[in-house]
């Protein structure tokens, strides 16, 4: 180049592979050469492409300073922004294994092993959080950039559960066993025992039906909010259900409540109370109480023990040629009359020990006549009066519901108990109000109320 040839300031920019960025230098001008100007650089990024992501105040910068020579950031890209995945939160442990829990006490109760997981409809399972889209980016040409959308978590809805919320949201569908199987937790209205309810499955606590293929031993408690069937036998143990009790063999030295029918094999020194009917092929000893019927079908035995029915009891044989004792009871009235007969019991027990405080009372009067009573003697006089005012309380209370009853008993029932073979001595009948001590086996017969007092009518 010739001395002092003047040189103008030229630009140049170089823009990245993947359209990025774009950066520019500019050269120094010689004998009195121009200047760059920001229009000069802005005509050259144009003719590179570069329409987006100008960075005018640094090009601005970059002239004002004379930053000759230098590589200067003209323009920067707005990068995609990628969406999140989307997430699961389970409230519940996926794996559950049967072990001995802790009390509230801080004790071990190793007959409950946690095999249960009652849950009820409405009871989230788990939380989900939705996938984002992003954002698109844009490169320094202009060009949309596509970002990566986020993936959806992956999970399955299992049986008994539903997905709510807009799908934010898993949670129970209906009350039964939540259980986690083939990927998903799924809630069982049946909980199926496939075998015996014992120290392997611990006691069974349960808000749906329950199914028991084996059977249940003594100490064991088996409870349901709906119906439980047993295709074994129940020795020692305790049933409970709101719905229906099917117990196939029998019941040994067991407690069974139920708010719907029972039947079983067969019932012996058993403790049965139901809502609903009661039926077994043979009833021994034990006591059993129905709302509504006692039917002792097949071999059709009542014997030995206590049963109590509201609507009607049928059997083939009660009582034994042992003269086994055995207590029959029918009807409203009848449960009320020994209702009765126990209050009128505890009420001559209050008045003997209220006559006994009402003689402490006397005594400490007359001790008072002569003089201050001692601390220990006025505690004792406090005490005396008060445990007297709340007995006769008591006896008010007894007496009101006694009256009660007697209205109540001069109403009638058409009740009867059907035998189809004997009614055997031993037996006592109470119908309504009227009570009836059988003394000779009486066969083919029906008990029923006339002239108010028991009689037997051929069946």
């Amino acid at each position: 180049m010739p001395e002092n040839m003047v040189v103008h300031s030229t630009v140049q920019v170089t823009v990245n592979p993947n359209r990025t960025t774009a950066f520019m230098s500019f050269s120094r001008p010689e004998n009195g050469g121009l200047d760059i100007t920001v229009d000069k650089i802005m005509a050259a990024l144009d003719e590179n492409l570069v329409s987006y992501g100008i960075l005018e105040a640094d090009i601005q910068k970059a002239v004002e300073l004379k930053l000759y020579d230098q590589n200067v950031c003209a323009a920067k890209w707005d990068p995609p922004v990628d969406g999140t995945d989307g997430t699961i939160k389970y409230f519940y442990k996926i794996d559950s294994v049967a072990a001995p829990m802790e009390n509230e006490n801080g004790t071990i109760d190793y007959k409950n092993l946690g095999l249960v997981r009652n849950i009820t409809a409405g009871t989230p399972i788990a939380a989900i959080t939705l996938p984002t889209e992003g954002q698109p980016g844009m490169d320094i040409t202009g060009m949309v950039v596509k970002q990566k959308p986020g993936v959806p978590a992956k999970f399955n809805v299992g049986a008994g559960t539903s997905l709510v919320n807009d799908g934010l949201e898993i949670i129970a569908a209906v009350d039964g066993n939540l259980v986690y199987k083939n990927g998903s937790f799924c809630v069982d209205e049946t909980l199926v025992i496939n075998g015996d309810v014992d120290v392997s499955s611990g006691n069974i606590d349960f808000i749906g039906a329950v199914n028991i293929k084996g059977s249940v031993f003594e100490g064991f408690r088996v409870t349901s909010k709906k119906n439980i069937s047993i295709n074994g036998s129940v020795n020692g143990a305790e049933i409970s259900a709101d719905g229906d009790i099917f117990i196939k063999i029998g019941s040994i030295n067991s407690h069974i409540e139920c708010k719907g029918n029972v039947k079983l094999g067969f019932c012996e020194n058993s403790k049965v109370h139901a809502t609903g009917t009661i039926e077994s092929a043979s009833f021994i000893g034990g006591e059993v109480f129905s709302e509504e019927k006692i039917i002792a079908s097949g071999k059709g035995i009542i014997m030995g023990g206590k049963y109590t029915a509201l609507d009607g009891i049928e059997a083939s044989v009660i009582g034994s040629e042992k003269y086994v004792k055995t207590e029959i009871t029918l009807g409203n009235n009848a449960v009320l009359s020994e209702e009765r007969d126990e209050l009128e019991k505890q009420i001559a027990a209050m008045e003997d020990k209220s006559d006994q405080l009402g003689k402490i009372l006397t005594t400490l009067a007359e001790i008072a006549k002569k003089g201050k009573l001692s601390p220990e003697r006025e505690q004792l006089k406090a005490e005396a009066l008060r445990n007297r005012l709340k007995l006769q309380s008591e006896i008010k209370k007894f007496k009101m519901r006694i009256s009660i009853i007697d209205d109540t008993l001069q109403l009638t029932q058409n009740l009867s108990i059907g035998c189809k073979r004997f009614f055997y001595p031993g037996v006592t009948l109470r119908i309504n109000n009227c009570v009836l001590q059988i003394n000779a086996a009486t066969s083919h017969a029906r008990a029923t109320v006339e002239g108010g007092e028991i009689v037997f009518k051929p069946l």
